[in-house]
């Protein structure tokens, strides 16, 4: 008990910047209360200047990071995850597969 509770002490009130697949798999299940999420849209944007959004041209990650968000958030909880309009069937499905009911 007392190692995961300092696992979940860790994240409490932290900013923790890394892969959010990795980062949510080292955090206990059901520690989360509410997600907010604008991930890459998989439209592979590129700014006038030439600049692109890491992973935003493929959705590698897409299903593996909505099944950790699914898993470390608290049951009855709320998620709020923007997403690309024109790959809503793909976010859905992700969504869908982790286990979210996703709302409007």
């Amino acid at each position: 008990m007392q190692a995961q509770t300092t696992v979940q002490n860790q994240f409490i009130n932290s900013i923790t910047q890394g892969d959010c697949i990795q980062v949510m798999r080292d955090m206990p299940a059901n520690s989360v209360d509410f997600i907010l999420t604008d991930p890459p849209y998989l439209v592979n944007y590129r700014d006038r200047d030439g600049r692109t959004i890491r992973n935003d041209a493929k959705a590698d990650w897409l299903k593996p990071a909505m099944k950790e968000a699914y898993r470390v958030l608290k049951q009855n909880r709320v998620a709020i995850m923007f997403y690309g309009w024109t790959k809503v069937d793909a976010f859905f499905e992700a969504w869908k597969e982790a286990g979210f009911q996703p709302a409007g």
